[in-house]
């Protein structure tokens, strides 16, 4: 038993994935602090693309090094999202910003794979400074 909660605890000490923030105004702060685009993933429960994205392309290796690289990953729920002003065309829906909160690029809506995903981060990540 000891053994099997060992396992457990390893687990998820190296469980791959994104930090996520959780609130808007913490995103900001660290976008501005470490000079980063904010990924704002808005999702809903039961979705099954953000279940996707998830458990399935937010594990690659080399997809989480970029992210947490080169954003702020911030994930906020569909209803706090519409308060904050989002617009959710779908779950998931990301958005890139600026520090100040202005939009890098139009929304993307849906899922994708961590080859294709990571491939238009570059591309957002080249927009930041423009």
């Amino acid at each position: 038993m000891r053994f099997l909660l060992w396992i457990v605890v390893v687990t998820a000490l190296f469980a791959a994935g994104f930090d996520w923030v959780r609130d808007y105004d913490q995103a900001l702060k660290l976008a501005k602090e470490k000079n980063r685009p904010i990924m704002v993933m808005i999702s809903q429960k039961d979705c099954p693309t953000c279940e996707y994205m998830e458990d399935v392309a937010f594990e690659d290796d080399d997809l989480i090094d970029f992210v947490e690289h080169n954003f702020i990953p911030l994930k906020l729920d569909l209803k706090e999202a519409k308060k904050l002003g989002f617009k959710a065309y779908g779950t998931p829906t990301f958005y890139f910003l600026r520090s100040d909160g202005s939009k890098i690029t139009r929304a993307l809506v849906g899922g994708a794979t961590a080859k294709v995903f990571l491939q238009k981060l570059h591309e957002i990540k080249g927009m930041y400074g423009r």
